[in-house]
């Protein structure tokens, strides 16, 4: 059994100050108040059993959210701003629609992938906050290059396009609009600006062209021409009626949903139980009844505790290498921890498709952790051969939090022949430690898997020594800050700004 809203215990604290009104009026009464109390915070946590994770087929359109991050879009004609306006947009879209998959765009005179298309609402949202323009140096637009990459992103033959911009520099997009429609880009524009503009923000107050002049930005309507769906302002309702009615089945897949078993009802109908008992003659009768009831609850309550000689055993068999036995003790815990350790002891006896199954179960939003998640997966996918979904992992995995090791893959596999340039086997030594900056190596042999530089580090749960590891481990720490995007990221955005000469 497990709790899938814990922080309700906290709530048990209330209790102890119940306990010592008691003393002022006695128990005959207030026991089964007390007890009516506890069973109702036990149920609002939610206890639920684990069951066999189904797989369940799925399919939705390529949505492209292409965001300008020029310099005009810092102008504030748009409460907060435009840009901060269209993070906002882009967070309803993808909260308010579970189906599509979305990638991102950012351009100025350069186009560059934030994301991947993905369903990964957390590490979408984990994007648009940690994205500074006060990084990005370029400040012109070009609409065509964003428009480029969108179709190189989506292997689907009408990708959704939505360009978040204030039309950007162009006065004519014929070009653009024939691009469009010879790769079958469907576009929704979302103008971010007004008619009248605003002043741009520089540090001696509003920016100045180079006769000293101060620089309005303004809407540009002749972007309107590009689109089929033209949205004035951050009005997400007409988004999604837009990719409503455009959306087709640019893909079709599966993924792995946990089930539960709810057991809510148990400890409300004893909730219920205890308070008759405060008002009728039989709670007298079965108050020493109780008091065993109460026991037995604490003791399966403490069920956890038992997970430590479950992740010893599984610990000794993975360290003998002896991998489906330690991953079958390591599915005994029902944590982060023992799924992320049954996952990788998959992988190291070779099952990899079993492995991708475990880790796509993991729910966490520790950034830091699930940067590893996307890694051991890209990893998995390259044993696989699925070299798609591997750099789409990567990517992901470098989105959250940059490591040499997840830069390396995914350079190997960028832009070259992958059974040419990828030898999964040539590796002598796995890295598999709990501390990233010392990696230990493990000698393979012909039976067993990993490699690819995979990190799959050994967490123990359940009490004792074990307990107090896992929650020293940083991968499991809520107090970290959210990684930023890589410097190479912006680097790439601001390569074009010594050419620019006129950008407005």
């Amino acid at each position: 059994m497990t709790l899938l809203s814990p922080l309700w215990l906290f709530a048990l604290l209330v209790i102890i100050a119940y306990i010592v009104g008691v003393h002022r009026y006695g128990w005959s009464t207030q026991k089964w108040h007390l007890a009516t109390l506890f069973f109702l915070i036990l149920a609002l946590s939610r206890p639920v059993t684990l069951e066999k994770p189904i797989r369940v087929e799925e399919s939705g359109s390529d949505v492209i959210l292409a965001v300008d991050v020029s310099y005009s879009m810092r102008a504030t004609d748009i409460a907060p701003n435009r840009l901060e306006a269209a993070k906002q947009l882009l967070l309803q879209l993808i909260h308010s629609d579970k189906q599509e998959r979305f990638g991102v765009i950012a351009h100025t005179t350069s186009a560059i992938i934030l994301s991947p298309l993905t369903k990964d609402t957390q590490l979408l949202e984990h994007l648009f906050s940690t994205l500074d323009e006060s990084q990005i140096i370029t400040k012109g637009t070009n609409v065509m290059s964003a428009l480029e990459l969108a179709r190189k992103m989506s292997h689907a033959k009408n990708p959704l396009v939505v360009l978040l911009t204030d039309g950007g520099d162009n006065l004519d997009y014929h070009k653009e609009r024939a691009f469009a429609q010879d790769n079958g880009l469907k576009i929704c524009v979302v103008m971010l600006a007004s008619v009248g503009g605003s002043t741009l923000p520089a540090e001696d107050g509003a920016l100045k062209d180079d006769k000293g002049h101060i620089v309005v930005s303004s809407r540009n309507d002749a972007i309107k021409e590009l689109s089929s769906k033209y949205v004035e302002g951050a009005d997400v309702g007409s988004v999604l009626h837009w990719i409503e009615f455009e959306k087709n089945d640019n893909f079709t897949g599966s993924s792995m949903v946990q089930r539960y078993g709810e057991l809510f009802y148990l400890p409300l109908m004893l909730a219920l139980l205890s308070f008759l008992m405060a008002h009728t003659t039989l709670g007298e009768r079965i108050s020493k009844k109780l008091v065993a009831v109460l026991a037995l609850i604490g003791i399966h309550l403490s069920a956890g505790v038992f997970d430590y000689p479950n992740a010893i055993i599984a610990k000794h068999y993975f360290e003998q290498e002896n991998y489906e036995t330690s991953a079958q003790w390591y599915q005994k815990i029902a944590s982060n921890e023992g799924k992320f350790n049954t996952a990788n002891a998959y992988y190291k006896a070779g099952k990899y498709q079993e492995a991708l199954g475990v880790y796509r179960t993991i729910r966490t939003h520790d950034s830091t952790f699930k940067s590893k998640i996307f890694y051991n997966i890209g990893n998995c996918h390259i044993r696989l051969s699925e070299f798609d979904n591997a750099r789409n992992a990567f990517l992901k995995s470098l989105t959250l939090r940059y490591t040499k090791e997840a830069d390396k893959n995914l350079q190997a596999i960028m832009g070259e022949k992958e059974q040419q340039t990828l030898n999964v086997r040539k590796e002598k030594k796995d890295q598999f430690s709990s501390d990233e900056n010392k990696p230990t190596g493990e000698k393979k042999n012909g039976k067993e898997g990993g490699g690819s530089n995979m990190q799959s580090d050994i967490a123990t749960s359940g009490a004792g020594d074990a307990l107090k590891k896992t929650q020293g481990d940083p991968r499991f720490s809520t107090s970290q800050g959210k990684a930023a995007l890589s410097s190479r990221q912006y680097e790439l955005i601001n390569q074009r700004a010594v050419h620019e000469t006129k950008p407005w």
